[in-house]
Formats: C-alpha cells, structure tokens, sequence
C-alpha cells in the first residue's frame, strides 16, 4: 500500500498529513484553524459548510502534486458533534461542540423523557450527563419544531464529513456511540431515539471502522487530484485514532490525551457502568471491543485560566517545581466548564479550597495542576477492576514535564510520553493501514520506540495517596452548595455507588 491521507478533526483545527507504512508523516503537515461560534445563550458550534470547505482545503494542500501515491484517505473526528440536515443535504443547524452548554438546563426535561435512565446508561455504556446529543435532540424537538419538523438526517460531524466526501451518510462504531443512543451491541436503539422525538430511519449507517471503507465521488478524486475509485477508511473517533498509535489497544495499558480537555481509557471487552456517580463511558470500537473510561472536561483550560488572572506565561509552569506535593493545604477543583459525571456535572465551577495568609503564588499554581491530576485519578479509581501497568499520554499539554512528574506521582503509575504532537492523524493513518490486528500492535510499538518514561516518585505517591482522600471527601460535599448556588433543590444523602461490570 502507499501513503494514507490522513485528515484529523478538531474543535479548534483541521490537521491532515500524508502517512507512510512506518506510520511516519511524510512531507509537511498541514492545518487550517477552525472558529467556533459561540454566544451568550451558551452557543459553541462549528458553521458546516465553513468546516466542510475547510476539510477539502487542508486536503488539497497536504496532497499536494502526491495525489497519485495516496491509496486510501482516514477521517478522525471528534464526538458529541451534533448537526441536522434537510432531504436536501442542507445544513439545519451548526454543528454542536462538547462544550456548548445551550441545550444542559433542558438536561432534567430529557432524563424525564427517557424515564428508566439507568436502563438507558447499561444499553449504551454512555452516562446521562447533559453533553450527549440525545439531550440536545430532545431539546430542538422541544423548543423548535419549525427545525425539527424539517429534518431528514442526524448526523454527528464526522459523518457530515464523510458524506461531503463520498455523498453516502455513514458513520463508524466510536462515532456513533457518542450520540448516545447505540446500543453496547452497535445498533441504534429505536426507544431511545423516539424519546427526544426523531426516528430511527433519520441516522446514519454504522460501519466497522478498523475495516470498512468507502469510496470517495469521482468528482472529489479529481477535484483533489487522487485516481477515481480512491477509499476513504470509516476508522475511528480521535481519541481512539489517538490511542492506536499510543499502544495500539494493547491489554492492560491506558491512554490519554492531555490537551483542552483530557482523557484516560483502557481497552475492554465488556462495557462497565458507574452507576452511582455517572462517569464511566464504554465506548464501542466494534462489537465485543471497547475503549472504556471518560474525557475530561478541563485540562489546559484550568492552566490558561490561571495564567490568564496572574498575568503569567507559560514558562513559569514549566519552569520549575512549583511548591511541593500537596500544595501546602491549597486545593483546585478545576471544573471551569461543568464536569461529566453526576456529581459536579453541569452545576461545576471553578473553586480554590485552603487559601491563606502564607500561601503563595507557587502553591496556588501546582494546586491548579494537581486537580487536573486528580481528575484523573477520580476516573483511575472507578476502573479499579482493570488493572493499568502504565499510561500513555499525548497531546499539548503533556510537553510540561513538571506537571507530568505530579500526574506520576498522583496516579502512581509510570507515564510514557511521545514526542508527536500529531498521534491522531498517526493513529488514523494506522488504523487505515493495519485494521484491528497485530500488526496494529506491532506498528504502535515501533512508534513509541524512543518516547520518554517518567516514573513515579515513592516519597510523592504516599504523600498523594494522603491527600487524594481529603480531596474526594471535599468534592463529595460539593454537590449541594453547588445546587443551592445556583437556585436548585439538593439531592441530600447523595452517595456515589462502586463501579460494577454489566
């Protein structure tokens, strides 16, 4: 085979780059920025045709005079995308991102909707938090029919994508789970479907994305240079292109991103559930195949609010070891966009805990990268029946060594670190290649060869191990002051139950 095109879409750039069978990108990487239109209602969506143009665009300038080398294109994207189309393939609606929050004060209406929610959670692996577009779904059925009287496609932004490359409304397993209404089983499920007021014969067809592919219109072949009859491979959702180049989905080692938001899964061949507390995603790569854990809402985002009000740069974070472990009493619970779980949810906000007269800057600073730690730790914890021997991470945020020393120490595991910044559009170019196999496996191991391995520190770890209690018990107790803070009745008595295998 020759070279992959390999396109990677984010919520803040389109990145594509051509992919060899070493899994090394090949010439220059090209990236278009994409803006996210957001308002005061809580709006944050991608405009479609802007992301679309902007898809052929970036294509157009990674292929360059090479089209005729390229055998087969990847598409990776990211979830909770959300758009609606017309029978005549027009746009709607923008295209929903994870972090607009117009439709989350609707949640409570939704869940009423659904009403067995628990049920709902063990048919899909998905938690009822309000970022799932089904809770949008409901919502535009609710307060715009003038809309969703019109619709004869829902989509989520990868398979918007991949029609205005093929002309076909398709999806793959990862992508699909995001809407939160497939089942563990990889079907869409009617009675949830018809709960917010569309019908199942509006979504897409669901492929095998390790395997499946599709071919591309003649007239994208030649608008981009490539031979007619060109496939494109349906693939995965990024954070699992992502992980296929970070251990190839190999038993017993989690993955990570660590950018805006974060994430920390594991492979499993079962769903899990989190019933209690409403966190743990099983994300269905394929049936009997699992990516299983959660994102997290605030990563980089709690740093660059924090440099942003001290007036700092990036370089005092990296800089040196701010403080000591512990952060001298100081607690951050850096929940500055809401959280996914039930807890926190999307009554979370910002908050720094301990203050006092002789904390300082540098205290106050490592407390902020230690509650992003600690949020990992939270999902660490509720996967407890897995074992993890080690994480790999990717993503921008990971450069900051010192802050990946604390997720060691927190965590108490080693923390293997690549040097790419680009693992997804890798990721996608493998799985094009390789499939689901070991030579999926094999080809993850040689791009890892040479990554940057940060042990935990036994001193620290004890230290954390400590803390970490006080922390939970304090976000424990955050639940109700958060509700009354924000006008609503609390749910006294709350207490999140164990993990439990379905």
């Amino acid at each position: 085979m020759g070279l992959i095109l390999s396109i990677d879409v984010g919520t803040s750039n389109i990145k594509a780059a051509l992919v060899d069978e070493r899994g090394q990108i090949v010439g220059d990487k090209r990236s278009i920025g994409i803006k996210v239109e957001s308002d005061a209602t809580g709006r944050a969506e991608h405009d479609p045709l802007k992301l679309r143009s902007s898809l052929l665009e970036v294509c157009r300038l990674a292929i360059g005079d090479r089209g005729r080398e390229i055998d087969r294109l990847a598409l990776t994207s990211y979830q909770f995308g959300l758009v609606l189309v017309d029978k005549d393939h027009n746009p709607l609606t923008g295209i929903s991102t994870f972090v607009d929050i117009t439709a989350q004060a609707h949640h409570s209406r939704f869940l009423e909707a659904i009403g067995d929610v628990d049920q709902m959670y063990l048919k899909t692996g998905c938690p009822p938090v309000f970022q799932y577009p089904v809770n949008r779904l409901h919502y535009i059925a609710v307060t715009r029919p003038e809309i969703s009287s019109k619709v004869a496609h829902v989509l989520d932004a990868k398979s918007f994508l991949l029609h205005a490359l093929t002309g076909e409304y398709f999806t793959d397993y990862s992508s699909a789970n995001s809407m939160g209404c497939l089942d563990i089983d990889g079907n869409w499920d009617e009675t949830i479907i018809n709960a917010t007021g569309f019908c199942i014969d509006q979504f897409p067809r669901v492929l095998n994305g390790f395997v499946d592919t599709v071919e591309l219109e003649n007239s994208i072949c030649n608008e981009l240079g490539l031979r007619n009859g060109t496939a494109i491979s349906v693939n995965l959702y990024d954070g699992a292109a992502l992980a296929a180049a970070l251990s190839g989905f190999e038993h017993h080692i989690a993955v990570g991103n660590f950018g805006t938001s974060g994430m920390f899964r594991i492979p499993t061949a079962a769903p899990m559930n989190d019933l209690g507390g409403g966190l743990i995603q099983s994300c269905l790569l394929q049936p009997g195949m699992f990516l299983t854990g959660a994102g997290i809402n605030n990563c980089t985002i709690a740093t660059n609010f924090l440099l942003n009000v001290l007036g700092l740069n990036l370089d005092y974070l990296r800089a040196k070891e701010l403080s000591r472990p512990g952060s001298n009493g100081v607690m951050t619970f850096p929940y500055f966009t809401g959280e996914r779980d039930k807890a926190i949810g999307n009554i979370g906000t910002g908050m720094v805990f301990g203050l006092g007269i002789a904390s300082t800057r540098d205290d106050l600073a490592r407390s902020f990268l230690e509650g992003v730690a600690f949020s990992f730790l939270l999902l660490k914890q509720r996967l407890s029946d897995e074992k993890v021997t080690e994480l790999r991470l990717g993503g921008g945020g990971a450069a900051n060594l010192p802050w990946m020393q604390i997720m060691a120490d927190v965590l108490n595991l080693p923390i293997r670190l690549t040097q790419n910044s680009d693992m997804g559009i890798i990721g996608a170019g493998c799985v094009a290649r390789h499939g689901d196999g070991g030579d999926l496996l094999r080809a993850s191991r040689e791009i890892m060869r040479g990554s940057q391995l940060i042990e935990p520190v036994a001193a620290h770890v004890a230290i954390y191990q400590e803390v970490s209690d006080r922390y939970f018990a304090i976000r424990a107790a955050l639940r109700e002051p958060l509700l009354a803070r924000q006008g609503l009745s609390t749910m006294k008595g709350y207490v999140a139950e164990p993990i439990r295998k379905s």
